[in-house]
């Protein structure tokens, strides 16, 4: 009986298939050679690659059913098996095809239109003085020189912070141009020199690798060259492009701010600190920048407005709730306005003083619209209309804003875990996971992304353990969650539901912060430490917790009388003392300092301390009227989450809660 070894040889096989082989190879040395010179694109390459895998398929097929000697035609099945082989390879190379042109190395999925004609990203400036300390300087002209391009309607200007994470990359053009999803590229760099400065610049189409327009600008080191280099370079850029600018567009670009280089210089640097990152110190060197910068030129309307930006921003993240800190924002943009009425750094800055200052989110967003309209390539702007948005209750308008400002900055992890965040308020928890990835994928050590993925886990699926998994990937990333206001304190409640109350308290016990303090709750570490004790069944340590947790919420409320977090809290440790009263006022006085009506994401945390103070105080109807409120709008309200949360306890045999819980399941 022939071997199957004779068999396979009877028919060939081996002729054919080292013969194909043999010309497989050559073509794949060929596309390795003409890849860059015919500016073939990867998922050519790819698709060539799969072709010739299924063709050595269809070769053996032919091979087995042609036998030793060989029919001239196929027969009608061998047509029928053929065809089905090709259609098969055909719809792979199309997905693999478009799998490699939309998605980055870093898993980035772009839009379909990611590569519009008029999109635009200026890379960050190589600085060839040689000197570190003038980094400031080069980076202070390629980000007013961007600032120019997004005055310019019909182009589409990737943001900031995704380009300047191509300082000194390896990566060609037309890979940065897919990442970016820009089709044109501008580059250059900037040398000062004693009191002279050469700026170079090139345009390069980054599917073609053409360049446009180039130039080199050798100035006198003066405010007026300077200013006037970065207004010709937008503009050439805009001809280079075949882009018509309205009067209006020409005369915002080429509008110059000071006529004073000390001061400018002084601006720059405000901005790099500005720029640097949401830290306090950060912002008060800024601020300090920028006041040096108006006090050199008292007619510096652009240091003003970036100097009551800051100002209002020192106020809202807690660092400064001082009536007096706002009014110094509202002093700086007066002063800004009075000088340039039209000055959209102006108008920005007016917007966030009224939102971040007084939750006025009808004239913030009158004056960030405003603004945006003199900087419709802004995606700060977007972003910044998108917050306003999202605080007054209209989520839907939030995330088109947000997801703009995001395909305008697709490489800001920020953009993609606001984006994020705002799916997650909207319950469409898959798409909330999808950007919190994105975001980790751009940023691996952004522990706000690890917090926020896990706590989508417990509201969509309460699950614990993938919350938890998400928490540990963290660890394993060498993040500290000790005193992170969100992850420190998820990991505390993970230990709590799963029973794991010696881990709790020892979180508890550890880092420096005595209570987990974030923009949308306050809770003392001791609060929580008296509700472990009491789980197990230990009054004497709990009551010695409670105590504790109630004398630093009295103190805290005593400071800012104002801040609404504290009384939700407050309420809490009120119910575990057995202060029913005491509690419920304390709750309610929570809602009413930050109703729902003034502040639509916020406020929805405080109407939820309520319903657990009524909840801890046998309140239970009152508080089932709370849960229902808050299921049936927009918010982190969820069903898993109160399937899952034990303080919950006391309603689960109420037929209403049950209901509840089957309405919204």
């Amino acid at each position: 009986m022939p071997s199957l070894f004779q068999r396979l040889k009877e028919r060939k096989l081996f002729q054919w298939s080292l013969a194909y082989l043999a010309g497989a190879w050559l073509v794949f040395q060929g596309i390795e050679v003409l890849a860059e010179p015919w500016n073939l694109s990867e998922a050519i390459q790819r698709g060539v690659h799969v072709s010739l895998a299924v063709g050595f398929l269809v070769a053996l097929v032919l091979a087995w059913y042609h036998g030793e000697k060989g029919r001239q035609r196929a027969s009608g099945v061998e047509l029928l098996i053929l065809a089905g082989i090709l259609i098969i390879a055909g719809v792979a190379v199309a997905t693999l095809g478009r799998g490699v042109q939309q998605r980055s190395a870093d898993g980035y999925e772009a839009p379909p239109s990611a590569l519009e004609q008029m999109s635009i990203a200026a890379l960050p400036f190589v600085n060839r003085s040689g000197q570190k300390e003038d980094e400031y300087f080069t980076d202070g002209v390629h980000d007013e020189i961007l600032t120019r391009l997004t005055k310019i309607g019909s182009l589409s200007v990737r943001g900031r912070t995704s380009v300047m994470q191509y300082r000194d990359s390896p990566k060609n053009l037309r890979q940065i141009g897919q990442e970016l999803h820009a089709r044109y590229i501008l580059e250059g760099g900037v040398q000062r020199a004693g009191g002279t400065v050469r700026i170079n610049l090139q345009l390069i189409d980054a599917e073609s690798d053409e360049h446009l327009w180039a130039e080199i600008y050798d100035r006198q080191l003066t405010v007026e060259n300077l200013l006037a280099v970065q207004s010709e370079v937008a503009l050439r850029v805009a001809d280079a492009l075949n882009v018509a600018l309205t009067e209006d567009e020409t005369e915002r670009v080429a509008t110059n701010p000071t006529d004073n280089l000390e001061a400018y210089d002084y601006y720059l640097r405000g901005l790099e600190f500005m720029e640097r990152s949401y830290d306090e110190r950060d912002m008060r060197i800024a601020v300090e920048m920028f006041e040096s910068a108006t006090q050199l030129d008292p007619s510096f309307a652009l240091a003003y407005a970036k100097l009551s930006e800051l100002h209002s921003q020192l106020y809202w993240f807690y660092f400064d709730r001082s009536q007096e800190r706002l009014q110094q924002a509202r002093r700086a943009v007066d002063r800004s306005l009075n000088l340039e009425p039209d000055l959209p750094e102006a108008h920005e800055a007016l917007g966030y003083y009224y939102y971040w200052g007084h939750l006025d989110y009808e004239r913030a967003l009158q004056h960030l619209e405003l603004a945006l309209s003199r900087q419709p390539g802004n995606s700060s702007l977007l972003a910044g209309i998108g917050f306003v948005q999202r605080r007054s209750g209209d989520f839907q308008g939030a995330l088109t804003h947000l997801e703009e400002a995001a395909k305008l900055d697709p490489r800001d992890p920020l953009r993609q875990y606001e984006v994020g965040v705002t799916h997650q308020l909207l319950r469409d928890y898959p798409e909330a996971e999808r950007h919190f990835d994105r975001a980790l994928a751009l940023a691996p050590d952004m522990m706000d992304s690890y917090a926020m993925k896990a706590w989508n886990y417990i509201i969509w699926e309460g699950s614990t353990s993938k919350a938890r998994a998400v928490l540990e990937e963290a660890a394993g990333m060498g993040l500290d969650s000790v005193d992170h206001p969100v992850a420190g304190y998820l990991w505390v409640i993970l230990d709590v539901w799963d029973g794991h109350y010696e881990a709790a308290l020892t979180r508890l016990s550890s880092g420096s912060s005595e209570a987990f303090s974030f923009q949308t709750y306050y809770v003392p570490k001791a609060l929580l430490a008296a509700g472990i004790y009491a789980d197990r069944n230990e009054p004497l340590p709990a009551l010695q917790q409670i105590g504790a947790a109630v004398a630093l919420l009295e103190a805290e409320v005593q400071k800012a009388p104002e801040d609404s977090r504290l009384y939700g809290a407050l309420g809490m440790a009120y119910a575990g003392m057995g202060r029913a009263e005491d509690a419920i006022r304390a709750g309610e006085k929570g809602v009413d300092l930050l109703p729902v009506s003034k502040e639509a994401w916020r406020g929805l945390w405080r109407v939820a301390d309520l319903a657990r103070i009524l909840t801890m105080t046998g309140q239970y109807d009152d508080a089932i009227d709370r849960i229902e409120f808050l299921l049936s709008v927009p918010g982190n309200m969820s069903v898993a989450w109160l399937r899952a949360d034990s303080s919950w306890d006391p309603l689960r045999d109420n037929p209403r809660f049950q209901a509840l819980l089957e309405k919204y399941e």
